[in-house]
């Protein structure tokens, strides 16, 4: 049965509720530096869109200045929805800056070079094998080879030359530029080598000797060492996220609440439509969770289902300290980020209609939430919250939601769309999502629809999402699920009815030239008898829609046909000009087709041509 959720969305969202106090006293934790905060997430509001609310559960113990900070700080969070508050509901001031940390470290490796054999022996007595010919061999102690310290780092430069070529040269791997300085966050290492390193001194018995290494063929000596010292240096470049306290606060425990919306996460919406399929269907809904943000560790999560209003989505916050969205869903998989599955396209509602399936079950619908789940609505949004979740960044996770019991019956739809000649007022039988290749075969020219209407019985909406049709173990299809207000029914096409087909024709009765002039052009005013029929060669009698959509003015339809006038529509037709002297027409008709039965039905129409 559906509960009151723990942490309703729009108190969430609201700073006052957001930034309540934790519900137990958080566990001071000893940090690696002063006043650094040790974070948790305690909440995640996953909605449809790609994007998340974050709320997280930040302890530890401010410094002497009454200063406290973490290095985790949220990529992409979008402008205005970055908040931190304190225990009594106050908001916190901020800084977001770049921290560097510079460590020189050592390594012992081998000797690969004769100068790095010559460095590692300074001091010892060697005898050096010389490259020029007939030169003798050379004993002596190794004074020193001939060089200058480690370079130290580049800075950039007033001029605007320069300066565009250190830019250049920050966005350099290191091993193509030692000197480059780290242009974003992460890690760039620079090998301290020295500089020159072409002479060589030897302390001999006639005296010291200088000569370039260049010339050293082998290196001998009873103590010859070949291994040293490699050192480099370590550059860190991390960002930081501090918290001013106040005086007040220097050296004791903080607890800090941050909010933050950003980009990454998503829940994708999936049903399944199973059972015998007779008046009945059960309905399940799990939601497919894609991360691509950060980890989240044992932290509640709620999946909304509605269509949330944050005018600056796409306007990164300054405290992330990035440019641009990191988009990180759509590097990941471009195609789970198209909008099939948002609730806010009017035509993904479609499918949502006043139909008779709720009418004919009678009463409300129960829906079986999942354990470990209560779902609420807040407002113009409705919240399905599961109290505890760990899901790795990169990672995927399911989530069932609830299971319910819907009432269902069978619909067969034929849908003509026709696309007329402006010139002659020929008649096109038009399917813009069917290649227009001619049949010969005139009754499989208007495909019939076997489709299902389940009613929505229940308390809560149905979401846009992926449907799959089982009949028992047997899949029948699989299609998308539109939004269904609780009260409405949803269509959902199954698959093309074998058994049922259709035809599409029309008969001129009359043509009338220089019926009208508009702007300087006559207009012949044509009237016709257009004449739909279906055939039903299954076994069951089967409830039947059929409809047709054309430019003209249509009139008189049979059998109770309903007719709907409209505006001039261009996609009625096929050459470019001025025709709208034209209505748009929709014909329409529902009713139960017996088994072997084939119902004729027909409209008049009439249109203007030039």
């Amino acid at each position: 049965m559906l509960k009151q959720m723990q942490w309703p969305l729009a108190g969430l969202l609201a700073l006052g509720l957001v930034s309540a106090g934790l519900a137990e006293e958080p566990v001071a934790v000893k940090p690696e530096v002063p006043g650094k905060l040790t974070l948790a997430t305690e909440r995640v509001v996953i909605f449809k869109d790609g994007f998340a609310l974050f709320v997280k559960n930040a302890a530890g113990a401010a410094d002497k200045d009454g200063r406290v900070f973490t290095d985790e700080v949220p990529d992409g969070a979008v402008l205005g929805c970055f908040w931190a508050t304190s225990e009594q509901h106050k908001a916190i001031a901020m800084r977001a800056e770049w921290d560097e940390v510079r460590e020189e470290r050592a390594t012992e490796t081998p000797c690969i070079t004769t100068l790095e054999l010559l460095r590692a022996n300074k001091g010892k007595k060697v005898t050096l094998g010389l490259t020029r010919e007939k030169a003798p061999d050379l004993t002596g102690t190794i004074s020193e080879v001939l060089e200058l310290p480690p370079e130290k780092e580049k800075k950039p430069v007033a001029g605007a030359l320069e300066r565009a070529a250190w830019m250049s040269a920050r966005a350099m791997p290191a091993s193509e530029d030692a000197g480059a300085v780290p242009g974003a966050e992460g890690e760039t290492v620079r090998e301290l080598t020295p500089r020159g390193g072409q002479l060589v001194a030897v302390d001999t018995d006639q005296g010291r000797v200088v000569l370039p290494v260049a010339e050293v063929r082998t290196v001998a000596g009873a103590e010859l060492i070949t291994k040293m010292q490699r050192k480099e240096e370590a550059v860190k470049r991390t960002k930081r996220l501090s918290f001013e306290l106040g005086a007040d606060a220097a050296n004791q425990k903080a607890a800090i609440k941050i909010l933050y919306f950003a980009e990454g996460v998503r829940w994708i919406p999936t049903y399944r439509i199973s059972g015998e399929m007779v008046d009945k269907a059960d309905l399940a809904l799990q939601g497919e969770i894609v991360n691509e943000a950060e980890d989240i560790a044992g932290a509640a999560v709620d999946l909304v289902v509605g269509v949330p209003n944050f005018r600056f989505k796409t306007t990164i916050s300054p405290l992330s300290l990035e440019k641009t969205l990191r988009q990180a869903l759509v590097a990941a998989n471009p195609n789970l980020m198209r909008n099939d599955y948002s609730n806010g396209q009017f035509s993904q509602r479609a499918g949502e209609w006043g139909g008779r399936a709720r009418e004919a079950a009678g009463g409300e619908g129960v829906m079986n939430l999942a354990p470990e789940l209560a779902a609420t609505g807040q407002q113009d949004l409705y919240v399905y919250s599961a109290k505890s979740m760990t899901l790795k960044k990169g990672a995927r996770a399911t989530t069932p939601l609830w299971q319910s019991s819907a009432p269902l019956r069978h619909l067969y739809t034929m849908d003509v769309k026709v696309n007329r000649d402006a010139r002659s007022g020929s008649a096109y039988q038009h399917d813009p999502d069917q290649p227009s290749v001619p049949s010969p075969l005139k009754l499989a020219q208007q495909q019939v629809w076997h489709q299902i209407e389940l009613g929505n019985n229940g308390k809560a909406p149905w979401t846009t999402g992926a449907a799959l049709i089982m009949k028992d173990n047997l899949p029948l299809g699989q299609e998308l699920m539109t939004y269904t207000s609780p009260g409405a029914a949803a269509l959902v096409p199954v698959t093309v009815a074998v058994d049922m087909c259709g035809s599409y024709s029309e008969e001129e009765l009359s043509r009338q030239p220089n019926a009208m002039n508009w702007n300087g052009t006559n207009y012949t005013l044509i009237h016709k008898k257009a004449t739909v029929t279906i055939d039903n060669k299954r076994k069951e009698k089967s409830l039947t829609r059929v409809s047709v959509s054309l430019g003209g003015k249509a009139e008189k339809a049979n059998e109770g046909g309903k007719v709907k006038l409209d505006d001039f529509r261009l996609l009625d037709w096929q050459n470019t000009g001025y025709y709208g002297a034209n209505n748009h027409s929709d014909v329409s008709w529902e009713f139960e087709l017996e088994p072997g039965q084939t119902k004729t039905l027909t409209f008049e129409i009439t249109l203007y041509v030039y």
